[in-house]
C-alpha cells in the first residue's frame, strides 16, 4: 500500500509540474503580466507597411531593435502611406507607417497612433541648378504649371520638370497641402522618395519633393521663403514644408514586442538613431493629437 501511495505521490507531482510548465509565459511578444522583467521575452516578426520615407530610419531602427533583441526580426515594406491602415486592419503589418496625419476616412479612432519624428520635405534641385531659393508663391506656380521655365526664375533657359509622387504617397500628400495645391501638374508621378532623387541626380532641369533625409550629393535642398531646411529650422519651425512621421496598430493590441519597440524609440539610443537619419525626435513633446 505505501508503495502504491508513493507512486500515486510521484504521478500527482509530475503533472503539475507538467502543468506549471504548460502556464508559462509565451516567448512571442504577448504582454507579461505583472511587474516580469520582459527584456528576455520580446521576440517574434515586426512587421512594418507604408510610407517609403520613412524606409531609412525604420530600417535602421530595426537593426538596432534587431541587436536589442536577439528574438526579433523586423521588416520594412514601403507601398506607401495610404496602404498603411490597411495594411494594419487587415494583419499584413503589425505597424503601418505614415508620413501624414490620418485622415477621416482611414477611421482614425480604430488605432493608437504614435508619432515617431518630425521630417522636412525639400524642394529638390539638380545641384548645377543655379536657381536654389524659392517663395511659397513660387513654388506653388511651378507645381501649377504657371510658371514652366528655370529662366522666370533667374535661372536657365530651359523647361522645368516637375516631379510628384504617387497618389497614395504621404509626402505628396503633405507637400500639396501645405502649399495649397489643388491642381498639381507633374511632368511625371514616381512611386518612391529614392525615384525622385535619382531623377533629379541626373536632370539639370527637374525639380521634386522629397524627404530631406534621402538627399544625396548631386541634389540640393531649395531655400523657401530664404530659409534653409536644417534640423534646427525644422525643430523651431521657422522652415514650414515639414510633416509628421507617424506609426499606427489596432486599438487594444496588447503585444510585449509593440511595446519594446516604441520604448526604444523612445530611448536615448533611438532618438539618436532617428538624428543620425537627418530626423528630428519627438521624446519628451506632447502626444500626437488624433485629428
Amino acid at each position: 500500500m505505501k508503495r502504491i501511495l508513493s507512486l500515486l505521490t510521484i504521478v500527482i507531482l509530475a503533472a503539475a509540474a507538467g502543468l506549471l510548465t504548460a502556464c508559462g509565459p509565451e516567448l512571442t511578444g504577448t504582454k507579461l503580466s505583472g511587474s516580469q522583467d520582459t527584456s528576455s521575452t520580446v521576440a517574434g516578426k515586426l512587421t512594418l507597411n507604408g510610407s517609403t520615407s520613412m524606409t531609412r530610419v525604420c530600417q535602421a531602427l530595426g537593426e538596432a531593435f534587431s541587436e536589442k533583441y536577439a528574438g526579433v526580426s523586423v521588416e520594412k515594406s514601403g507601398t506607401g502611406s495610404g496602404d498603411a491602415p490597411n495594411s494594419v486592419r487587415s494583419g499584413i503589418a503589425l505597424i503601418g507607417d505614415m508620413s501624414r496625419e490620418l485622415k477621416d476616412s482611414e477611421n482614425p479612432q480604430e488605432f493608437e497612433i504614435r508619432q515617431i519624428a518630425v521630417d522636412g520635405i525639400a524642394l529638390a534641385v539638380h545641384k548645377d541648378n543655379p536657381v536654389q531659393d524659392l517663395t511659397t508663391e513660387q513654388v506653388k506656380q511651378i507645381f501649377t504649371g504657371e510658371i514652366t521655365s528655370w529662366s522666370q526664375l533667374g535661372g536657365l533657359d530651359q523647361s522645368i520638370t516637375t516631379l510628384g509622387r504617387e497618389a497614395a504617397s504621404g509626402t505628396r500628400d503633405g507637400f500639396e497641402s501645405i502649399f495649397s495645391i489643388e491642381s498639381p501638374v507633374y511632368a511625371a508621378e514616381l512611386s518612391s522618395t529614392g525615384e525622385i532623387v535619382t531623377k533629379v541626380s541626373s536632370d539639370s532641369s527637374a525639380i521634386g519633393y522629397v524627404s530631406l533625409e534621402s538627399l544625396n550629393d548631386n541634389v540640393v535642398a531649395c531655400k523657401v521663403d530664404g530659409v534653409q531646411p536644417t534640423e534646427e529650422n525644422i525643430a523651431n519651425g521657422t522652415y514650414t514644408v515639414q510633416r509628421p512621421f507617424i506609426q499606427i496598430y489596432k486599438k487594444g493590441t496588447d503585444s510585449a514586442l509593440i511595446d519594446a519597440w516604441f520604448a526604444f524609440i523612445e530611448s536615448p539610443q533611438g532618438q539618436q538613431i532617428i538624428r543620425d537619419v537627418g530626423l528630428i525626435g519627438t521624446a519628451g513633446r506632447e502626444p500626437y493629437a488624433e485629428p
